[in-house]
């Protein structure tokens, strides 16, 4: 019997690889001579760059630059043939600060430029940028900076985030692309500016106060009204231009194309092929709620199954008590945890993996064992 196992990583405790395998341990205690296929997938957020290069292959490509307060650090994206995989939020993560007015005022993604520039040295024919995760609200024109863009300022504007004090944008001296296909993955569809744009919607959770965003979504219109007069390029037209504070709205404007995380991903992997003949499919991600159903890998992978007449379940870390269109697209959803424990405890990788593979186990002996 074959199986395929496709699990997300679970933020801040396990890879999607480490998960896959704890699953087919636990299948191969009760049936030793079972075929796991073990697909690492992602939906274009934290662990992408595992995912793609355990099915792709490539190198891994170190490159000194800034992080989103303009500190040296040293980033890594992947190199698999002529494509480029940058993880935004390994060059300007949320994680990498404690969100304030003060972060998100200054946060820049001028750092993510020189990984860029570095992979268009490479001579590759495709960037990919996965935009889960960013701490920045700087609406792309760091990057553009970084790029070659002259952006103007307010000289009373000192901070490092070009948009706080944004005036005007040349971009006729920026880098050209030309040749290179530049796409983001995002599992948003938030335009750039306005009531669902990157400051109004997301910039609360990334330090943002009422007077701070305000000013922000002010000055993002400003960018929306001169880009469009000037380049003829509408971001309010462009689904997903707010996604990652702003830096689907920069990849826009560099003429690349906006697409779900999820779906390209899966296209990438050749994920289809590797699911054919499948007897059951294993899915699952850190927390599964009614928010799994907009684009997260669960229900890719349920949409996936549908359309294969393939039967699908779900393991996860926590449970959500409204779990949406979840429930209507899986034959089962479980929980690993058994006992109520600290968070810590929860989070840790050796006790993940290994309630990971006992509930395989166990959920195996209840549906194969003969």
């Amino acid at each position: 019997m074959k199986f395929v196992v496709a699990i997300d990583s679970f933020k801040g405790s396990a890879s999607s690889a480490e998960l896959n395998l704890a699953v087919k341990k636990g299948i191969q205690e009760v049936m030793p001579e079972a075929n796991v296929d073990m697909v690492a997938i992602a939906d274009g957020g934290e662990g992408t760059i595992s995912a793609l290069q355990a099915s792709l292959g490539g190198q891994l490509v170190s490159v000194t630059t800034l992080d989103l307060l303009g500190r040296t650090i040293e980033a890594t994206y992947l190199l698999a043939g002529e494509i480029a995989i940058i993880e935004v939020a390994n060059v300007v993560g949320i994680d990498k600060v404690a969100p304030s007015p003060s972060t998100i005022s200054t946060a820049s993604t001028i750092g993510l430029a020189k990984l860029m520039l570095d992979a268009k040295t490479r001579g590759v024919s495709e960037i990919i940028l996965s935009l889960g995760g960013s701490g920045t609200s700087d609406g792309g024109l760091g990057l553009l900076v970084g790029l070659g863009a002259e952006v103007t300022n307010d000289p009373q504007e000192l901070s490092t985030n070009r948009l706080m004090g944004f005036k005007n944008i040349d971009l006729s001296k920026m880098a050209s692309f030309s040749g290179i296909k530049i796409s983001a993955l995002a599992d948003v569809t938030n335009v750039y500016a306005g009531a669902s744009g990157f400051a109004e919607f997301f910039g609360r959770q990334k330090g943002g106060d009422d007077a701070l965003l305000a000013k922000q979504n002010h000055l993002s219109q400003e960018v929306v009204r001169i880009i469009r007069d000037k380049y003829k390029i509408d971001l309010q037209a462009i689904e997903g231009t707010g996604a990652a504070g702003g830096i689907g709205g920069a990849v826009a404007i560099l003429g690349g194309q906006i697409e779900p995380g999820f779906q390209k991903i899966a296209q990438l992997i050749k994920l289809d092929e590797r699911l054919n003949g499948s007897e059951l499919i294993i899915t699952g991600e850190g927390r599964m709620d009614f928010q799994t159903a907009n684009g997260k890998v669960p229900y890719g992978m349920a949409k996936r199954a549908e359309s294969k007449r393939l039967p699908i379940i779900a393991f996860c870390g926590a449970l959500g008590d409204d779990l949406g269109m979840m429930n209507e697209v899986l034959l089962a959803i479980y929980s690993i945890q058994r006992e109520v424990v600290p968070l810590d405890q929860a989070m840790d990788k050796q006790y993940t993996l290994a309630n990971m593979q006992s509930l395989a186990a166990n959920v195996f002996k209840t549906r194969f064992k003969n």
